[in-house]
């Protein structure tokens, strides 16, 4: 169990991904918001300690693509059925007495999640406003620690090649009552000479979980000036000042890490915090991609290419199985639950969601062709159409077939 401000010389093996960024931008003096990180080494002392290491150990060597799914669930069951080790709930009881606040934020941070070759957006667990209570915080943490095997988790591994037994660390935070969140991409996703800013009111989940179209705003990286903006629903929530604050803040970041990075925050009595940071693993400028043929709906183009395909509308995660391989995947919002179904697709178009949502950012690594934010693509698209998607100018074509 390490603090954050405790932590001088981090790494990545003990402290995740997540935890890894955060402690580098706390000790550079950054508005980070306080708090402790339970180590991957705690994950694996829990495993042993409830003799599960090699019952996992033996089903992890079990799983393929054909059975991910049982077998995932069967090591979550573990893990959540295991008991704290009261070493860990003792040390967890004291951390939270120290940071002496109501509520906290609970988030997973595995071991290969957030670097330069895979980015987890959304793969892993995080929990909310859970209240500074040892019991709750720690049964969220076991949640943590079971979702390094959430089926979309273990699928994105099987396509990466990453082990799937890694360690996983939790990070525990102070919860901000944010009245505005954002993700800034220091490098725009479709245009490097660019920075790109989402946001919205009140938490940032919304927007990383494509469950919303946010506001956005476009700066040029040396200039810093405004080449776009887009309103959230009509209201301008945040200051030409605060953006340009923002924007200096993420820089600096980007300057630590010697690499372009996807940076979330939030805004809290005018007090700018940063909630994480992680590498932009793709990035992908915008060509000119131009065809005749007529345009049946718009969107923003979250990912560049063309593909051409046919349709299959799914409206939840229960109808993620109906996806077939090479088909054109439309939906009300691409959530990390969708991995699957996206793993598949030729293209993506949603009725909402931003550029820089969890999905976008997937669809990006997979170098596959991605539009959001359409408002009416699952009213327009139906099973079985012929369209063409355009993800770099964010529009959907009839198929000439």
């Amino acid at each position: 169990m390490k603090f954050l401000n405790e932590i001088k010389e981090p790494k990545v093996s003990e402290l995740g991904g997540k935890g890894y960024s955060l402690a580098i931008l706390v000790n550079k003096k950054f508005n980070i918001p306080k708090g402790f990180i339970i180590t991957s080494e705690e994950f694996f002392d829990f495993l042993r300690l409830n003799n599960l290491l090699k019952k996992i150990e033996k089903l992890n060597s079990e799983i393929n693509e054909g059975n991910f799914q049982e077998k995932s669930k069967e090591i979550k069951k573990l893990i959540l059925s295991g008991k704290i080790p009261e070493k860990i709930r003792i040390e967890v009881e004291r951390a939270l007495n120290k940071l002496s606040v109501q509520y906290v934020s609970i988030r997973s941070s595995g071991v290969s999640e957030d670097s330069l070759k895979a980015s987890f957006a959304g793969m892993h667990d995080t929990f909310l406003n859970i209240r500074a209570i040892s019991d709750l915080v720690l049964e969220n943490v076991k949640k943590c620690w079971a979702s390094l095997f959430n089926d979309r988790a273990v699928i994105y591994r099987i396509r990466k090649e990453i082990p799937h037994l890694e360690g996983i660390a939790v990070v525990v935070q102070e919860m901000i009552p944010a009245e505005i969140s954002g993700i800034i991409f220091t490098s725009h996703p479709t245009n490097e000479k660019a920075i790109l800013i989402e946001f919205a009111p009140g938490l940032g989940d919304a927007i990383v979980g494509g469950e919303i179209i946010p506001g956005s705003i476009t700066l040029d990286r040396k200039t810093l000036s405004v080449i776009e903006r887009k309103p959230w629903e009509n209201k301008i929530l945040i200051s030409e000042k605060e953006i340009i604050k923002i924007a200096k803040i993420s820089l600096k970041v980007e300057e630590v890490f010697s690499s372009p990075q996807d940076i979330e925050w939030c805004l809290s009595d005018s007090v700018i915090w940063i909630l994480q940071s992680r590498a932009i693993t793709t990035s992908s400028p915008r060509t000119e991609e131009k065809t005749k043929r007529k345009v049946i709906l718009g969107g923003l183009g979250a990912s560049p290419g063309i593909a051409e395909g046919t349709v299959k509308v799914v409206l939840s995660p229960k109808e993620v199985s109906k996806m077939n391989e090479g088909e054109i995947l439309v939906t009300v919002m691409t959530n990390p639950l969708y991995v699957s179904a996206i793993q598949k697709a030729k293209a993506i178009v949603t009725n909402v969601g931003g550029m820089i949502c969890h999905a976008a950012i997937i669809a990006r690594e997979l170098g596959i062709p991605c539009v959001v934010g359409t408002k009416k693509a699952t009213e327009i698209l139906k099973d079985n159409m012929k369209v063409v998607v355009n993800g770099t100018e964010g529009k959907i074509y009839a198929s000439n077939q």
